[in-house]
């Protein structure tokens, strides 16, 4: 599946410019609002006027704006989950449009359970240092312990539900169905027939693979950004390819 996934963001890519450096603006579209904050933040600095709710109003509008540009880029990757073989053109941006706003509805959805969690561990925690009448000071302590606890929940509880979303992505992706993404008798019965041990070695061999390569790019300075944003589109071509494998190899177990 690595062999294939490499070969085929390669024949995808290399020599076919124009569409790598398509997906490196689509990919680059989400930061433009961030950045358009950050000027005006360092203007408002500058100038001696900064007016710090209005600007944290400011950077929140930015997040929600690069979040949603950044559906473009997730509905191009949501073609290669369909299994479109040689690597699709960058086209049909209406389309993209719309799969990536549904795919960012199915992410924020399998998100909301380890929001709950850490909302009700933190507002438990609160409420318990405050009926305690703790100071600020011993209150911080105190907070201290139940948030780590809610922390590591959480955590756990993302990687299970990140487990169960690679599948439900790629239901949708086949299917264009949101509740398919959610169909988790189905999504237990695909991660069965791959076997649960392959399939998540397979998780975690994609994941080791992509973290050294962006640990090793963090560490170089300056020249490690740039270059991790020319090669973005070929890794997450590269992973989204592994895990079209991945949900096909269901089939021939």
């Amino acid at each position: 599946m690595l062999d294939d996934s490499f070969s085929y963001a390669k024949d995808g890519l290399i020599g076919k410019w124009m569409k790598w450096i398509q997906l490196i603006i689509l990919e680059l579209l989400p930061a433009l609002p961030i950045i358009a904050w950050a000027l005006l933040f360092a203007g408002s600095l500058v100038a001696g006027t900064p007016n710090f709710p209005l600007l944290a109003g400011g950077f929140a509008v930015a997040l929600v704006i690069a979040i949603i540009l950044g559906a473009f880029y997730q509905g191009f990757l949501l073609k290669i989950l369909r299994g479109d073989k040689p690597l699709p053109e960058v086209a049909d941006f209406g389309g993209l449009f719309t799969d990536g706003i549904k795919y960012l509805v199915i992410e924020i959805i399998y998100m909301i359970p380890v929001l709950i969690v850490l909302a009700a561990v933190a507002g438990a925690a609160i409420l318990a240092a405050i009926s305690k009448g703790l100071d600020p000071k011993d209150m911080a302590a105190a907070l201290l312990g139940p948030a780590l606890v809610g922390i590591l929940v959480a955590v756990i509880l993302a990687i299970i539900l990140g487990i169960l979303a690679i599948i439900g992505v790629v239901r949708f992706a086949r299917t264009g169905s949101i509740g398919e993404a959610f169909n988790f008798e189905a999504i237990f019965a695909t991660i069965g027939k791959i076997g649960w041990g392959s399939y998540i070695l397979a998780v975690i061999i994609i994941a080791v693979i992509l973290g050294i390569v962006y640990v090793i790019l963090g560490l170089i300075p300056i020249a490690g950004s740039i270059i991790e944003i020319i090669i973005g589109p070929f890794l997450t071509i590269f992973a989204a390819r592994y895990i079209c494998q991945l949900y096909d190899s269901a089939g021939s177990a």
